[in-house]
């Protein structure tokens, strides 16, 4: 039973961190920053402390243009 609980947490931890790094990822490459360079130090870091730091000092969006279509 112990270790059937022990494995649950695991997997669950296990989860959670990866949920972290890839939306950390993507979150970076939206911004224009390389995915790679943020999530390595998140990673290393504690994931919960990378990502709240990535959340303090990351950039603003970059605006994306907005294609309008024009009736003739």
């Amino acid at each position: 039973m112990a270790s059937l609980l022990f494995f649950a947490t695991f997997a669950i931890y296990s989860l959670l961190v990866v949920f972290m790094l890839v939306w950390t990822y993507h979150d970076a490459e939206s911004r224009g920053v390389m995915g790679w360079v943020i999530v390595i130090p998140t990673f290393m870091t504690g994931t919960l402390l990378g990502v709240i730091l990535w959340l303090i000092f990351r950039p603003a969006p970059k605006p994306e243009p907005v294609w309008v279509r024009v009736q003739e």
